[in-house]
């Protein structure tokens, strides 16, 4: 027999049985168990965020300029809003009000948020938990995704007013929501990766007045962008150009975000960690995409200036990256040269991916030149069999050749002052950015003052003392100047000289081999119990050796 207090603590059939169960409940459950599988980080950021002063302060202040748009817009149209579409006046308002926070106070945030983690040294604890970089920084990102949420919740029911007011169709509406959306989302990442620059506070200052500048900048032009397709309406979304605009920008959108994100979680990893490879492969692939999409804009528009405009913007990219990756670190922990290739396919075509500066500068250049040289060959079909789609050949091939040879030689000068420089002092990778800029403005500027001030100021022609000016020196190979055969013969002999130099001074990082992995460290990633089969058999031979020993089946 059961005494009444076995009875009593089992449990009751009725309020375990699914039947007793309302709709409400299974909500809560399912709720509950997708909370335990959100990043921990995007649940304490969100807490925090939501709760500070500066969230609280911006969404009464949304709050506010709202409802004064909404009745102020209103008097000024009135009495003509009965009978006159108003729609497009009234989204305008609403859209500038709507920027401000979404491209200006959560982008600045989110760099807030994670630089505060290293000035209060609390970066350390998050470091040691089992939360990886990259799940820190995407809990931060999510944590502004949140924010921009609430402050559209805000304003939802205002713009909702703009398209029953006339004059907007949804497409529009849409369009600049979501784009809005997405370029805030980018803005983001972009803080979260000058948060990482320089962990000191001097640099932090600069850092961060240099982040609102670029703020202000963005948010300027696609407030004024925005504001010019309300504008136009329906007009703009009819046009096919539109669309194809919008494809390539979206194609740019995904790997330039991919790439933030990388590169922030790389920040905030440890140094010997294997930072570059995920980095690199993302940047060839965005070069794949970039070069396909401009073919095919090239192809549709029939237009020759497609042919130099693609090698300027994949230019200033790949300058951009270069100058990144000469900066890093070739430093790699046992655990990161257990995964380093081995075959001799993989070390000769997968060894650039490896980290290091001088594997970062060769893997630039020669991504560079292949997409020069596809482009060359391109525009040299095209050119013979619909020649008023192509660019001129000689001029083009004389502006490829001569962008790559003054990025090799001046990347590689920049690399050679940063390893020169180490040795006297470590900095981050806003000082690697600040000796790459100064060493393009000088070589940019400097002849260009000494050739006016030789000349009292005066108008000047392209002379040689110009070799070393990129700047102006591309600008006349564009034009189509014959004397430009010989800048491009030295610049291009210097160029290959600077390779050739780094090549050279490369061998240490191209000479990393890949370790061997332990048996025990094997037998922790193979086996379930922690035990693999490798390190059992280790330990069942050393009982066999030592009888004094138990089995490991008696243990």
């Amino acid at each position: 027999m059961k005494t009444v207090e076995e009875v009593s603590q089992q449990p009751s059939i009725e309020a375990d049985s699914p039947f007793s169960r309302t709709w409400w409940d299974y909500i809560d459950l399912a709720l509950s168990r997708a909370g335990d599988q959100l990043n921990p980080i995007l649940v304490k950021e969100t807490r925090q965020a939501l709760k500070s002063r500066q969230f609280t302060v911006s969404f009464w202040l949304v709050l506010l300029f709202g409802a004064g748009w909404s009745f102020l817009g209103i008097a000024m149209l009135m009495p003509s809003v009965y009978y006159v579409p108003s729609g497009r006046f009234m989204l305008v308002g609403y859209f500038v009000i709507l920027c401000i926070p979404l491209l200006l106070v959560v982008p600045f945030s989110a760099y807030r948020s994670l630089a505060m983690e290293r000035e209060d040294g609390t970066y350390e604890l998050l470091s040691i938990t089992s939360l990886s970089s990259r799940q820190i920084v995407t809990g931060k990102l999510g944590s502004s995704l949140m924010q921009m949420l609430v402050y559209y919740a805000t304003l939802a029911p205002c713009i909702a007013f703009t398209y029953l007011l006339r004059g907007m169709d949804l497409g529009t509406i849409l369009i600049l929501l979501i784009g809005t959306f997405l370029v805030s989302v980018l803005l983001s990442s972009v803080g979260l990766v000058f948060a990482g620059m320089n962990q000191s506070r001097q640099w932090q200052a600069l850092t961060s007045v240099l982040l609102l500048i670029l703020l202000m900048a963005v948010g300027w032009g696609w407030g004024f962008w925005m504001i010019s397709l309300v504008t136009e309406g329906r007009t703009a979304l009819d046009a096919v150009e539109f669309w194809y605009g919008v494809g390539f920008y979206l194609t740019m959108y995904a790997t330039f975000l991919t790439l933030l994100i990388l590169v922030a979680a790389a920040q905030n990893s440890f140094a010997s960690a294997n930072r570059s490879t995920k980095i690199r492969a993302t940047m060839l692939t965005q070069l794949v995409l970039y070069t396909t999409w401009m073919v095919f804009l090239w192809i549709e528009s029939r237009e020759a200036i497609f042919a130099p405009m693609s090698l300027v913007f994949g230019g200033i990219a790949w300058t951009f990256y270069g100058a990144l990756l000469t900066g890093e670190v070739a430093d790699l922990s046992p655990r990161a040269r257990r995964d380093l290739p081995q075959s001799f396919f993989g070390r000769t075509f997968l060894t650039w991916f490896n980290p290091g500066s001088a594997t970062g500068y060769i893997f630039t250049l020669t991504s560079f030149l292949t997409f020069v040289l596809l482009i060359l060959t391109i525009n040299t079909t095209v050119a013979a069999n619909a020649p008023g789609m192509a660019f001129n050949v000689n001029d083009l091939m004389l502006f490829g050749l001569l962008m790559w040879a003054y990025m090799a030689f001046y990347l590689g000068l920049g690399r050679l002052m940063i390893l020169w420089l180490r040795k006297l002092s470590d900095f981050g990778l806003a000082s690697v950015l600040l000796i790459h800029i100064l060493v393009l403005t000088v070589a940019a500027t400097l002849p260009t003052f000494i050739q006016f001030w030789m000349q009292n100021f005066r108008a000047a022609d392209y002379s040689r003392l110009q070799t070393i000016n990129w700047m102006w020196s591309l600008v006349e190979t564009l034009d189509g100047s014959w004397a430009m055969r010989s800048v491009v013969l030295t610049v291009g002999f210097a160029g290959c000289c600077m390779f050739a130099l780094n090549l050279v001074l490369a061998t240490r990082e191209v000479e990393a081999t890949r370790l061997e992995t332990p048996e025990r460290v094997l037998g922790d990633d193979y086996s379930p119990q922690g035990l693999s089969a490798p390190f059992e058999t280790a330990t069942m031979g050393n009982a066999a050796k030592s009888p004094n020993q138990p089995s490991s089946a008696e243990c």
